[in-house]
């Protein structure tokens, strides 16, 4: 499956965080540090993530309930962060 960085980029990270938590099974997620969003296993395309996530999708003229929201497909990697978190990518790269 593609891995995404899901980042919110408004004033609404509870939303996404609960759009998040509540779509995405637990396995196929983990938090970034400092609450800047998460990484997510997903099978589809960034719209088909965006839809299922609720930020888009809507009938027109209706608000989305998460808000300004930016997915990116992860194609590599690379800096600094917390062991779990690489972890998590290798073994999803490797699977993918």
């Amino acid at each position: 499956m593609p891995i995404y960085q899901v980042t919110p980029i408004g004033n609404n990270r509870d939303a996404l965080a609960r759009a998040v938590t509540t779509t995405i099974n637990e396995r196929d997620r983990i938090p970034l540090q400092n609450n800047m969003g998460w990484f997510v296993d997903f099978d589809g395309t960034t719209i088909e993530l965006s839809n299922t996530l609720g930020v888009t999708g809507q009938a027109k003229g209706e608000i989305s309930p998460v808000g300004s929201t930016l997915i990116t497909a992860v194609t590599s990697y690379y800096g600094r962060g917390p062991t779990d978190m690489w972890e998590w990518l290798k073994i999803r790269f490797e699977r993918n």
